[in-house]
């Protein structure tokens, strides 16, 4: 894994969009997959933390939108999933703005992942739970996904090695 890729680092509103190197990483703006939960997003956006906690979102954010999915009771079930992590954050999508050109991102220490079932897009997915969502028909970076880490992965019962 390469000590350090070009990404796109996004703030919540008013703290504004910016490049910078960084390590490969699996959160977003201090919300991270299988430890922050549906109540610290809650509390990022100013929404009831007492609301049913299957998805969030999307939310407006300087540069995109953002969308939340969580651990629901049932997916920890379907996953064999600890009861502690219901409620956790399991998958951050960050859509910018305008796509991105895959020349804005280092993609050293990523692998290409192909969904079969769909044909608009294709995938770079890094160890870490950083993920690229790429459109098939202009390769442009349409999504940046924040997942969980293919170490949490494997021990989950989850049969994807591409995204959730």
């Amino acid at each position: 894994m390469p000590a350090a890729i070009v990404l796109l680092i996004v703030s919540v509103p008013g703290q504004g969009l910016r490049s910078r190197d960084a390590g490969i990483s699996n959160s977003w703006n201090t919300i991270t997959p299988l430890h922050s939960s549906f109540a610290d997003v809650a509390r990022m956006f100013g929404t009831d933390p007492g609301a049913d906690p299957d998805t969030s979102g999307p939310f407006r954010v300087d540069g995109g939108e953002v969308t939340f999915s969580f651990l629901t009771q049932s997916l920890a079930k379907i996953y064999h999933a600890p009861q502690v992590m219901v409620g956790k954050v399991f998958t951050v999508y960050f859509k910018p703005a305008a796509p991105m050109a895959q020349s804005e991102v280092r993609l050293a220490g990523f692998k290409r992942c192909v969904d079969q079932l769909d044909r608009r897009y294709y995938y770079f997915v890094s160890e870490a739970g950083l993920a690229y969502q790429i459109s098939r028909k202009s390769e442009q970076i349409e999504t940046v996904i924040y997942q969980p880490s293919a170490a949490q992965i494997k021990r989950l019962r989850v049969s994807t090695a591409c995204v959730f």
